[in-house]
């Protein structure tokens, strides 16, 4: 077969479901808000954060019990380790060995006071640069950019998140992502060169220097939640938690603030003020935030049990979701939507997100070369040459039994 399906894996479902969220978290939103703005959506997004405080605790509870009875076994066989060699050594040979136990001890607890340190000041620089993702579209964002982003906007993203998964956590390219990373690359190109057509002249250069910022800094962010992640092996929750609650007290402060230097000014406060008018608003508000957290559970897991490129193919969904919504809702006489433009985006999303999976490995190609280095092919190959190497140890096994019963 030329075309040939990974192994199945139960997490390669997250990224293909958890899009489906937001397009419910829309529908929400759209119920109460009639007047949003982006600091009234930074503090639901980093609100949102805070709910993996839920699963905390469920973490908790079904780990404390298992971690008192070891707890409890593990005293038990410390003090029966000391006994033993107390009983087996001198006196001053027992003595040794507590001080060497001791500076074992002491220097556990400086290299443990290291870390916290360091993973501290790693998870700041995580709340800064989560913070710097949403004040920056506060500052630059522009409803005249909104046309380029299916085209130059996913091009950014996706080479940002090649690239610097290449540099920062060493992830190899194979023959089989560069050719699917062209051809995902080549069609956007298009994409935004038809999207020009649609955009004022003033705004084409402005649009392409904003995705480039916009997406450098939320690729970076990702990137760097999944480095924390091997190098510090705290679970996602315990990140997001800290993150949200973080951001949210640094939202808070600029927004009252600027509040307080213009009261007319857009921001959270006027974001109450004009769409929680009722209980029932209120519900929507808290359901919002809960199918964001949902939405961005997806995202981090994504990153934690996979890759950042997996991020690929959720991100081709939502986008496709989303220009169909925007299509169905776009005016009478907005060319960017017109049949042909939807028919030409409808092909281009389908043939890119194929190529997604294939450069995730999802999808494998049997041909020209670009399965050899699949994760698939290699322990194919791994099993085979431990096969031979164990075929190999047999013969030369019974080829040295022969040897001594000849030579007895």
């Amino acid at each position: 077969m030329w075309i040939e399906l990974s192994e199945f894996n139960l997490k390669l479902l997250i990224p293909l479901i958890f899009p489906v969220f937001k397009r419910i978290q829309d529908l929400t939103k759209k119920a109460y808000v009639t007047n949003d703005n982006q600091l009234f959506k930074a503090i639901r997004y980093f609100t949102s954060y805070t709910f993996s405080f839920i699963c905390l605790i469920i973490i908790y509870l079904r780990t404390r019990e298992t971690k008192n009875n070891k707890t409890d076994d593990q005293k038990d066989d410390d003090h029966k380790l000391l006994d033993t060699i107390e009983n087996s050594r001198t006196l001053s040979q027992t003595q040794t060995f507590r001080t060497m136990s001791n500076q074992i001890d002491e220097l556990k607890l400086n290299i443990s006071k290291k870390n916290k340190i360091k993973s501290f000041l790693f998870l700041a620089l995580l709340c800064l640069i989560g913070f710097f993702c949403y004040f920056y579209r506060y500052l630059f964002e522009n409803d005249e950019y909104r046309v380029a982003k299916q085209s130059i906007g996913i091009l950014f993203d996706i080479a940002g998140y090649i690239i610097l998964s290449y540099l920062i956590l060493k992830q190899k390219l194979y023959k089989h992502s560069y050719v699917s990373s062209g051809i995902i690359a080549f069609i956007l190109l298009i994409l935004f060169i038809l999207s020009i057509f649609h955009m004022k002249r003033e705004y084409i250069f402005f649009s392409f220097l904003y995705y480039f910022f916009y997406s450098l800094s939320f690729v970076t962010y990702d990137i760097l939640k999944k480095k924390y992640m091997n190098i510090f092996f705290n679970t996602p929750y315990f990140m997001m938690l800290v993150i949200g609650i973080t951001d949210v007290v640094l939202v808070l402060i600029y927004d009252l603030i600027a509040y307080l230097v213009d009261s007319d000014k857009e921001g959270i406060i006027k974001g109450f003020q004009n769409n929680i008018t009722d209980a029932g608003d209120f519900f929507l508000f808290f359901l919002d935030i809960l199918l964001q957290f949902i939405w961005n559970l997806g995202i981090w897991m994504t990153i934690y049990y996979l890759t950042p490129c997996h991020y690929f193919i959720s991100e081709y969904i939502s986008e496709y979701i989303y220009y169909l919504q925007s299509a169905s809702e776009a005016k009478d006489g907005d060319e960017f939507y017109s049949t042909v433009n939807v028919v030409i985006f409808s092909i281009s999303y389908f043939i890119n997100f194929c190529c997604c999976l294939i450069f995730n490995e999802v999808v494998i190609l049997n041909f020209c070369g670009m399965d050899y280095n699949t994760k698939k092919r290699i322990k194919e190959r791994t099993k085979i040459d431990i096969r031979n190497t164990n075929i190999e140890f047999n013969i030369i096994e019974d080829d040295t039994e022969r040897d001594s019963v000849s030579s007895a």
